[in-house]
C-alpha cells in the first residue's frame, strides 16, 4: 500500500525503465494479464469498489458542526486487481452542517491509472505488470494518507508520487513534490504551531545507497512541494529503498525509523507486483537529529543509532521528551517483514494470523546524544491484543504530559480490527474498549472541540465502521472519554477498509499524526 510508486522516476530515465521492465518479466517469467477473479475476502470491505459520489444523511452530533473530515481510500479495483491497498486513490470527504445534516462527497483521485487502466502498464505493490507491452507504466496512486499543508491537501504514499487535490471540491491537481529520491514519508513529521512538516529519505536519485536526509518540506511559487536537506548521516551498508512511514518529531528532536526493502526469490511466492520481488526487511537502525531551529545542535546530534529489537515501523504514536532523562520516549506498531502481503486476496479470504503480521507494540526510549535505543512491551499485559493505526488529541502533539491515545485492535480470535480501544500510556494499560458483535472498524481518527486543548480525552472520534453482512458501512462517533457511542448513521455503501483522515475544525486542519 505504500510502494505502489515506487519507481515513480523512471518515465525520465529510459534506460533505467526499459531494464527495470525487463528484469520484472525475467523474474516474474511471464507478464501479467488480469483474467481471473479475485478470491473472495473473509470480509467484505476487502478488495471492494466504492460507487457512490454524493449523499446526505442526517446526523444529529452538533458538536461537529462546521468540520470537515477527509478520509482517502483504495476506492476502485479493476479487474483482475487481488491487492487491497493498490485499490486507486479515492477521496471521501464529511461535512458537518448547522442544520443537523452531514454531507457525503466521493471522488476519485484522477492519476493516469483511475483515467485509463487499460491503456497503461500498471505496476503497484501487489500488481502487475498488466501489460508490458503497452510503452506508459503507471504509478502514482497516492492511497495512504493525506497532509493539510499551507492551504492544500496533499494525498501522500511512501514515495515521492504523492498527488494534490482541491480541499472544496476534490478536484484533482496537478502539482508534485520535487526530492532527490523515489521515497518520501506517508506521515511526514509535523508541527501544529510552527506550521512545519519535515520528511526523512534518501539523499540520492539512485534507490540504492547509504546517505539518507532529513528535510523540510518547502512550498514553491507554483504550488509545488520541494524538500530542503539540513541533516545527512550515513548507514552502515547499502540499502533497496530506504524509507520511514512514519517519523516524528518532539520540540527539539526528530527521529526516524530506518526502514528498506529487501529482495526475496520470485519463484518462491505467487506475489504480483513489487511484492513478488522484494519484501520489507526488519531492521534496527534509526536516525536522529535536531530540528533546524538550531542547526548547530543539529550537526551535532544527528546520528545513526541501534536498537535491541529488529522490527518494521507500522506507526508512531507521540512523541516526547522524557523530563527525568532528556530521552525521546517513541511509542511504536512494530510490524513483521511479513505485513505487505498480509493484503493479497489469497491472504484476505481467510483468518489473519496476527504473529506472522504483528509484533508486541513498543515503547522505545531514544537517547539523543548518544548510546542505543532500547524498546520493551508497551502493553504487557495485553500481549495478546494486536493494534494498529494509532491517534491521539492533535492539541497534546509532543507533550510529556500526554497520557491517551486510540487504535484499533483485535485478538488471536479476531477476523480483522473489530474493537477501537483507549490506552493509558502513563500507565501502559489499555482503559477502555468499543465493540459490536460482528463490527470492523477503521482508524478512529480524534476531532477536537472546543475544550480539547484543556481536556485531552474531550472531541470526538470518528471510525468508519462495517457489520459482517450489511449492505453498508457506518459512520460511528464516540466518545473518547468512555468510549461511549455518540451516533452511527449509514452511509449507504460499504466502504472500502483504508489507513487514514484528516480534519479541518474551525479553519485550522490537523495533521495526521
Amino acid at each position: 500500500n505504500r510502494f505502489s510508486v515506487l519507481f515513480s522516476q523512471i518515465d525520465m530515465v529510459p534506460p533505467i525503465r526499459t531494464l527495470m521492465v525487463a528484469a520484472v518479466i525475467v523474474s516474474m517469467g511471464v507478464y501479467y494479464v488480469p483474467s481471473s477473479p479475485a478470491a473472495k475476502p473473509r470480509i467484505e470491505f476487502f478488495l471492494k469498489s466504492l460507487l457512490m459520489s454524493n449523499a446526505v444523511v442526517d446526523m444529529k452530533s452538533g458538536d461537529l458542526a462546521g468540520v470537515s473530515h477527509y478520509r482517502v481510500l483504495p476506492g476502485r479495483f479493476p479487474e483482475g486487481m487481488k491487492y487491497h491497498f493498490d485499490g486507486l486513490a479515492t477521496v471521501m470527504k464529511m461535512e458537518f452542517l448547522n442544520n443537523g445534516k452531514l454531507n457525503i462527497s466521493v471522488k476519485p483521485f484522477e492519476s493516469a491509472a483511475e483515467k485509463g487502466y487499460s491503456t497503461c502498464d500498471f505496476f503497484g505493490s501487489g500488481t502487475g505488470p498488466t501489460n508490458v507491452l503497452i510503452p506508459h507504466i503507471c504509478f502514482q496512486n497516492p492511497g495512504v494518507n493525506l497532509l493539510p499543508f499551507q492551504n492544500q491537501l496533499w494525498l501522500t504514499i511512501d514515495t515521492n508520487a504523492w498527488g494534490l487535490v482541491d480541499p472544496i471540491s476534490l478536484d484533482t491537481l496537478p502539482n508534485k513534490v520535487v526530492t532527490p529520491g523515489q521515497t518520501l514519508n506517508a506521515h511526514p513529521a509535523c508541527d501544529q504551531e510552527t506550521k512545519e512538516c519535515f520528511v526523512q529519505h534518501p539523499c540520492t536519485v539512485s534507490p540504492v545507497g547509504r546517505q539518507i536526509c532529513f528535510s523540510r518540506l518547502e512550498s514553491t511559487d507554483s504550488g509545488n512541494l520541494k524538500t530542503e536537506a539540513f541533516a545527512t548521516a550515513t548507514l552502515a551498508s547499502q540499502t533497496v529503498l530506504q524509507h520511514s512511514h512514519s517519523p516524528c518529531l518532539t520540540k527539539n528532536y526528530l527521529v526516524s525509523k530506518l526502514d528498506r526493502f529487501v529482495w526475496r526469490n520470485p519463484a518462491g511466492n505467487n506475489n504480483r507486483g513489487l511484492l513478488r520481488l522484494m519484501h520489507q526487511g526488519e531492521s534496527d537502525e534509526w536516525m536522529v537529529t535536531a530540528r533546524p531551529h538550531n542547526i548547530a545542535e543539529a550537526n551535532n546530534v544527528t546520528r545513526i543509532a541501534k536498537s535491541n529489537v529488529k522490527f518494521v515501523n507500522n506507526h508512531f504514536v507521540n512523541c516526547y521528551e522524557e523530563a527525568e532523562t532528556g530521552n525521546i520516549i517513541v511509542d511504536t506498531v512494530a510490524t513483521t517483514s511479513a505485513y505487505l502481503d498480509s493484503y493479497f486476496d489469497t491472504t484476505l479470504n481467510k483468518p489473519p494470523n496476527w504473529t506472522e503480521i504483528f509484533k508486541q507494540p513498543m515503547r522505545c526510549k531514544v537517547p539523543v546524544g548518544s548510546g542505543d535505543v532500547s524498546c520493551e512491551s508497551l502493553l504487557p499485559d495485553d500481549e495478546n491484543l494486536f493494534l494498529d493505526y494509532p491517534t491521539f488529541n492533535p492539541k497534546w502533539k509532543m507533550k510529556p504530559e500526554s497520557r491517551y491515545f486510540y487504535a484499533i485492535a483485535g485478538d488471536a480470535k479476531s477476523l480483522w480490527f473489530d474493537r477501537v480501544i483507549k490506552v493509558d500510556s502513563h500507565k501502559q494499560k489499555v482503559i477502555g474498549v468499543w465493540q459490536s458483535p460482528g463490527t470492523y472498524v477503521t482508524e478512529a481518527s480524534f476531532i477536537p472541540t472546543a475544550d480539547s486543548g484543556k481536556t485531552e480525552d474531550s472531541g470526538v472520534l470518528l471510525t468508519i465502521s462495517y457489520k459482517e453482512g450489511a449492505s453498508t458501512s457506518h459512520i460511528t462517533l464516540l466518545n473518547p472519554k468512555d468510549l461511549s457511542l455518540v451516533e452511527s448513521v449509514p452511509v449507504g455503501e460499504i466502504v472500502p477498509f483504508h489507513a487514514h483522515g484528516v480534519s479541518c475544525v474551525a479553519g485550522e486542519c490537523y495533521s495526521n499524526p
